[in-house]
């Protein structure tokens, strides 16, 4: 059997795509080395629109012991001052938090138990040992309990990790921007007494030894500690000096440790995320510090992105809709990755007296202003044909008739009109090759807020509930990219 799409790798980012492409009707192999998910948590925190994303597949949920809502995050100094605090604000309107900590291992079952029920099929214990584009499709050749067999596909996405397999075996270098710091990191569980956990993340920004704290859904909580030069993982990675590390904050006679591990926080960007019918995605493309808590949260925007372009080149579209991917992900990433490395600078000063200036300034700028900051914005994509000058940003969340408008959207073509009548028999023809909706906006629900908030009376939105285009500008590039890609539903 030749599938459609082979995906290596059955993390979160690439079992969300499965699950994205196998809703969608293609079929689709994820081959897996490990027999099962790994069973310790990693990633712990989601934004408002991975969740979405995630919702698409079945793959969320916002309930105890599964998620928490984040209420923001503290900068602090070695002393306990607030130097910053960054606060997540809930917008009613919102069907999800704007900031969500949760569990991966329960994350890692749901998404891999939704992308089977759509239809995916899953190769465990099947470890890639090469591939090779051959004709119109790729080979993948595995190993799996000592026998060597090998998989057809017509495409073929690598979401293999940090040290993916299919990046190596492409020759694909990484640009550095030159951040490389080991911490430790220490998930716990809480046996004893907890009687007022923390409702946000902390980061605390003391030259002696830079930590996070990380709220996690109970019963869990996780610490990462800053190595300092000339330590090793083997000096701080044990239950003496773990206990030392923890110990102004939580006793381990109330907790047990999860798990302990090394990890090196990089901030790296992919050059080349496609090589004919080969891809890459999440930490296969891109890399970055925790400090936003947004390396997961990239990798699965990727999968979105790329999800139903795949999707609409199998059915005919054509494949040069694949090149506009790298354009709007990696530019994006890498401001996000830039962020991460800023923030990761300013955490990881060692220098008492470069630590003491920041301070002095964070601690005047409060002073001075001392309104909490909101989250940063996610930067809107741009850098192809598909997105118009000034959009690119994700459409707004909400519900319709008490409906979830993600619900409604359901991964189709969407217009947004304050009338129909601004839809000419042109515009409906093509609206009609790409089996597109329209929505005509009502006050009071969130389609009038789509039109508000680009302050036009159109907004076509894409498939990935990305904003393509506004007024006529939108309608007009709608048609040039169903003629430019051939684009069919």
């Amino acid at each position: 059997m030749k599938y459609d799409v082979a995906i290596v790798g059955a993390g979160p980012v690439g079992t969300t795509l499965a699950a994205l492409l196998a809703q969608r009707g293609l079929s689709v192999v994820v081959l897996e080395r490990d027999l099962d998910i790994y069973p310790l948590p990693r990633a712990a925190h989601l934004d408002a629109e991975t969740a979405r994303n995630l919702r698409e597949v079945g793959g969320w949920l916002d309930t105890p012991g599964w998620s928490i809502a984040n209420e923001g995050m503290d900068f602090v100094s070695g002393q306990g001052e607030l130097l910053l605090r960054m606060s997540s604000k809930h917008n009613v309107d919102h069907t999800v938090a704007q900031s969500n900590l949760f569990h991966q291992p329960s994350l890692d079952r749901l998404l891999r138990d939704q992308a089977v029920r759509f239809g995916a099929e899953f190769r465990l214990g099947h470890e890639v040992t090469a591939v090779q584009e051959v004709g119109d499709g790729v080979r993948v050749d595995v190993v799996s309990s000592g026998s060597a067999s090998s998989v057809e596909a017509s495409w073929l996405v690598g979401c293999c990790g940090a040290r993916s397999f299919v990046r190596r075996a492409l020759g694909v270098t990484q640009i550095d921007l030159e951040f490389n710091e080991p911490w430790l990191v220490v998930d716990i569980i809480v046996t004893g007494d907890d009687p007022n956990p923390p409702m946000r993340a902390a980061q605390v920004c003391d030259p002696a030894r830079p930590h996070t704290i990380v709220p996690m859904p109970a019963p869990r909580r996780r610490f990462e500690f800053m190595l300092l030069p000339g330590e090793s993982p083997d000096d701080i990675n044990r239950t003496d000096v773990i206990e030392a590390l923890m110990a102004p904050y939580f006793a381990l006679g109330n907790a047990e440790v999860e798990r302990s591990a090394v990890y090196t926080f990089h901030g790296l960007i992919t050059r080349e995320w496609r090589r004919g019918r080969i891809l890459l995605a999440g930490d296969s493309a891109h890399q970055m510090p925790p400090f936003l808590g947004q390396g997961m949260c990239s990798g699965i925007r990727d999968a979105v992105n790329l999800a139903w372009k795949l999707s609409a080149v199998v059915r005919g579209a054509n494949d040069a809709l694949l090149d506009t991917y790298q354009p709007e992900r990696s530019p994006h990433v890498q401001r996000i990755v830039e962020s991460a490395v800023g923030f990761g600078r300013i955490i990881c000063t060692l220098d008492p007296n470069e630590a003491a200036e920041r301070d002095r300034n964070m601690l005047a700028a409060r002073a001075a202003n001392p309104v909490d900051v909101g989250e940063a914005p996610q930067p809107s994509l741009s850098g192809s044909s598909l997105i118009v000058d000034g959009a690119g940003y994700v459409v707004s969340d909400g519900r319709l008739d008490g409906v979830v408008f993600d619900e409604v959207l359901a991964g189709r073509w969407t217009v947004v009109v304050a009338d129909e009548s601004v839809l000419t028999a042109a515009d409906r023809a093509y609206l009609a090759r790409v089996d597109a909706q329209v929505l005509v906006a009502r006050s009071e629900q969130v389609t009038q807020r789509v039109l508000d908030n680009a302050q036009t009376d159109v907004v076509v939105v894409r498939p990935d509930r990305i904003v393509l285009g506004s007024g006529r500008a939108g309608l007009d590039a709608l048609a040039r990219v169903v003629d430019e890609f051939a684009l069919v539903p």
